[in-house]
């Protein structure tokens, strides 16, 4: 495959710029010598050196990602310490970090080349409409830890940014296919190339599978959680001049999916979803050495998700005529269930401005305006968009006190529907040797409720009559936070080729954002008679360690394993009246997590991996209770050349042994088998 000298010429060029963060200066060490020091830009908005990163930062890059036979979105953050992974159905994902395994866990912002996806409608992520295909991922920069400081409100507890492959760095088309387990089958079609100045890639993907298996029993039935998606992404980059760029991206994704409780396997229905977004960053290198950025981006979702549940009569299990005498004149009719029609639309705009480095300070400065709207008849009991703008400024700044310290300061100020939010966070890096360091971290960090939280007015009706109260908001629902703590340790060990980061931390959280319950009276009784409110009344603290260790003990081979002890106190008020009756959520995340990856170059085509990871027991808050368990994955690769093409062929199988439940207890996990195909056409 063929790179012509001008591609050639821009892929160096962009390949320095990544490494150019650490370009200030300093004597050659022992590091520089026996290997670079990973880089990354998620803590700070500009490069740096993991051991002075404010921040645990944890790093999926491309080869990790192969070694795994990651299927999913699940399958990847079970690699990363304190990170809560699990599937809510066949196809929806919950991930969080030190969350607590709700049905949609907020709390954690998650961007694709620096665009926020968090979704204002759920007040999570919606990872079935992100519009990534998994072979353009280059690598995943994950903050463990609040990073509201950096990323705002939604970044409460941890932030991610999947950062996909430059259009520069492939040309020509590549396929694959994956085939295997509960009919999965899903293909990818990617072509790079060039039309005048712009360098382009285009992605096409299709995904198709069962979801979990059916439930056996007089009460089961098959769950109905299977996917049909298409999904198409473009990326562009055009070089104008030698200090501008522009970074142009558009994605559509059009995702069947059936949504329900694994609980209830008779009401689940299927889902449309219709997702597309539009992404600008212009970028000038300015004569005196800074930069200017400027992102502009648009996102839009669109669900349907209703169906016929049967006749009021056949619900209740009474005579159709019958129905009027117990509802109040209510006729017999159809009851329609399912979320109904929802949609969220988000415009976004931010400019950046990072100073050339002054001596021994680096900082940089932002701003951004967001206008977000959400729509949802059955979530806020009117069809009538509900609006929301904000305003943030930001800064962060790197002082490097003497060779060995480094300090770090960041803040992010956000004016919003609930007032001005103040995060700000100290780091104080210390190099106790070379490739030795200690890391401690202060931060404040606050977050301002969603659209949906603050206005979330859920009730259902039939003929005009309410039956069912489900949720609403407290009027006075203000902002939750976070206070934390972290001191954590970065070695490198060159001649052993071990690499290690261990850190302990504790974060309190204050008026965090929960709901209690209130009784209500309602037009037709014969229904629950109480209803949740979203407040401001709980709190807990978390207190634990992590550590991820990475062992090359031959040339490649790789060992990496990861460790997660949770803490968890906490409290929150599960009713007012008629007395006041505190209730608490300690077991509702694993204390215990962790996994280890071995992989190794067999030969030259060949490559294999096996990886372990285990859990301790968890009550799910809107799950079930799950037993601890253990799963093992493998996977076997061997390239060769296909004609004048190369290509790869990958057997993957998933949890080889027992079956376990994942957030549900229907939710059965089974032993998995997939055979991939990549393909590197001309």
């Amino acid at each position: 495959m063929q790179v012509s000298l001008k591609r050639y010429s821009l892929l160096l060029i962009w390949s320095c710029c990544l490494g150019a963060g650490n370009t200030h200066g300093d004597a050659l060490n022992e590091a520089d010598v026996l290997g670079d020091i990973a880089q990354v830009s998620i803590a700070s908005h500009f490069d740096q050196a993991l051991n002075r990163v404010p921040a645990s930062v944890t790093i999926i890059d491309r080869a990790l990602l192969d070694a795994s036979g990651a299927q999913t979105w699940a399958d990847i953050f079970r690699m990363v310490p304190g990170f809560q992974s699990y599937s809510v159905n066949g196809n929806r994902y919950g991930v969080s970090y030190h969350g607590f395994g709700k049905e949609y866990p907020n709390r954690l912002e998650v961007m694709v080349d620096g665009r926020s996806v968090y979704e204002p409608i759920f007040s999570a992520v919606q990872w079935g409409a992100l519009g990534v295909n998994f072979q353009d991922i280059e690598r995943i920069e994950i903050v463990r830890g609040p990073s509201t400081p950096s990323q705002g409100s939604n970044a409460l507890l941890g932030a991610v940014n999947i950062i996909t492959r430059a259009p520069i760095q492939d040309s020509g088309t590549a396929l694959t296919y994956t085939s295997g387990a509960r009919s999965t089958r899903n293909t990818t079609l990617r072509h790079s190339d060039q039309i005048g100045e712009m360098f382009y890639r285009l992605s096409l993907g299709y995904q198709h599978n069962s979801g979990f298996p059916s439930v056996p029993g007089p009460n089961g039935g098959p769950l109905d959680d299977g996917r049909e998606l298409y999904q198409l992404a473009f990326r562009g980059t055009l070089t104008p001049s030698l200090r501008d760029s522009l970074d142009i991206s558009v994605g559509l994704v059009d995702n069947r999916e059936g949504l329900g409780d694994g609980d209830h396997p008779d009401e689940y229905v299927e889902a449309e979803y219709d997702s597309n977004y539009q992404s600008a960053v212009w970028t000038r290198a300015l004569a005196s050495g800074d930069q200017l950025r400027l992102r502009a981006y648009h996102n839009s979702l669109r669900l349907g998700h209703s169906a016929e549940l049967g006749l009021i009569s056949e619900i209740i299990d009474v005579p159709p005529a019958f129905v009027p005498l117990i509802l109040g004149g209510v006729q017999d009719q159809v009851v329609l269930g399912g979320l109904g029609s929802l949609s969220s639309e988000r415009f976004d705009l931010e400019l950046e401005q990072r100073f050339a480095r002054w001596g021994d300070l680096q900082a940089m400065w932002g701003l951004g305006l967001r206008a977000e709207s959400v729509r949802s008849e059955l979530l806020f009991n009117h069809g009538d968009k509900i609006r929301e703008e904000s305003f943030r400024l930001f800064s962060h700044n790197e002082w490097l006190l003497t060779d060995d310290w480094a300090f770090n300061f960041g803040v992010m100020i956000e004016d919003g529907h609930v007032g001005v939010l103040i995060s700000p966070r100290l780091g104080l890096n210390y190099t106790v040797l070379p490739n030795h360091s200690l890391r401690w971290v202060l931060g404040h960090s606050e977050r301002s409720p969603s659209i949906t939280e603050t206005n979330a007015n859920q009730i259902l009706e039939l003929d005009g009559y309410s039956y069912d109260a489900v949720l609403r908001a407290d009027a006075n629902l203000g902002e939750e936070s976070v206070d934390h703590v972290e001191l954590g340790y970065v070695g490198r060990f060159p001649r052993a080729n071990i690499e290690l980061d261990v850190s302990v931390f504790r974060e309190q959280a204050r008026d965090g954002i929960d709901a209690y319950e209130e009784d209500v009276l309602l037009d037709i009784p014969h229904f629950d008679n109480t209803i949740k409110v979203t407040s401001n009344t709980g709190e807990w603290e978390t207190t634990g360690a992590e550590l991820q260790l990475s062992y090359r003990p031959v040339s490649g081979s790789l060992l990496r394993i990861h460790y997660t002890y949770l803490d968890l106190e906490s409290d929150f008020i599960r009713r007012f009246e008629p007395a006041l009756l505190k209730a608490d959520f300690n077991d509702s995340r694993p204390r215990h997590s962790g996994g280890l990856l071995l992989a190794h170059q067999l030969t030259p085509r060949v490559d294999g991996s096996v990886m372990t990871y285990y859990q301790s027991d968890a009550n799910w808050r809107g799950g079930n209770p799950i037993n601890e368990f253990v799963r093992i994955d493998a996977q076997l690769g061997y390239k060769f050349k296909a004609g004048r093409s190369g290509a790869k062929i990958q057997a993957i199988a998933q949890n080889i042994g027992g079956e376990y439940s994942a957030f549900s207890q229907n939710n059965v996990f089974e032993s998995r088998f997939y055979i991939k195909v990549e393909l590197d056409l001309l």
